[in-house]
């Protein structure tokens, strides 16, 4: 499979444009995104060393252009392997700006964000670059 670094980047810098990544200090953050037929929700978290923060990915003005960005990501890759991812994982450090995006097909509830897993969560996805 095959993506193209620009698609990968504008979800980056999509990512930095969302209410919660600029309202709060962050060193690290972790959004997952998790896809149903015709839906995409949201939540993650923004590290800034032992403080962390609960997040969504929202633009303020532009609603569904992350949305947009990351279901023509997803359509992509259907288009390649035939299959569609369930979840997304977003990944970034602050300083570099480095990212990784992962994706899930079979487990749709692998990177789940939930009140009974909250905590558990935000240390197994915190950001190890």
């Amino acid at each position: 499979m095959k993506i193209a670094d620009d698609k990968l980047h504008e979800i980056a810098q999509l990512v930095l444009q969302c209410e919660d990544v600029l309202s709060f200090q962050w060193t690290e953050l972790v959004f997952v995104f998790e896809f149903g037929e015709g839906h995409v929700s949201n939540s993650g978290f923004l590290y800034d060393g032992q403080e962390v923060t609960p997040a969504t990915a929202s633009i303020a003005q532009e609603k569904l252009r992350l949305r947009n960005s990351l279901e023509a990501l997803r359509e992509d890759i259907f288009q390649q392997c035939g299959d569609k991812f369930n979840q997304l994982l977003f990944q970034m450090e602050n300083e570099t700006k480095r990212f990784k995006i992962d994706f899930e097909f079979d487990d749709p509830k692998r990177w789940a964000i939930t009140p009974s897993n909250m905590f558990e969560m935000r240390e197994e996805l915190r950001p190890k670059f």
